[in-house]
């Protein structure tokens, strides 16, 4: 089941990691609490202000303006990803990536995710820090 899950962070898709990462800083006051690189060499960037926690990630290629800056998924914690793709598979959902996706280069030993679509097609994305 895949309810009630503990809130991980909302991605957001930019054109310039620094710039907006700085912006969120000085502005809002967030706090840099993570500076990867993704597994195509792109920036990443996770900021936390209180209990709110962003993934700004550099888009490859770049975005257009109809795209840039704007939430890219909601992402909700989890301690058992296999067990938690599993369910979404066999009650149907659309998995909307290659399956579960890793990225080594994300904490200390990587992360491990999938995500699912809305009915709307929002991106629901279920992540587990190894």
């Amino acid at each position: 089941m895949i309810k009630n899950r503990k809130h991980g962070h909302i991605g957001l898709a930019t054109n310039d990691v620094e710039k907006d990462a700085k912006w969120y800083e000085d502005v809002l006051g967030f706090e840099v609490i993570g500076d990867f690189k993704g597994n195509d060499g792109s920036p990443v960037k996770f900021l936390k202000n209180r209990d709110i926690v962003y993934e700004m990630y550099q888009a490859n290629p770049p975005l257009g303006p109809e795209a840039a800056g704007k939430i890219d998924h909601y992402c909700f914690d989890s301690s058992d990803i296999e067990a938690d793709y599993q369910y979404c598979v066999d009650q149907g959902y659309t998995i909307t990536t290659d399956g579960i996706e890793e990225i080594p280069s994300f904490w200390e030993n990587g992360v491990r995710y999938f995500k699912i679509a809305s009915p709307t097609g929002e991106q629901l994305e279920f992540c587990q820090i190894l």
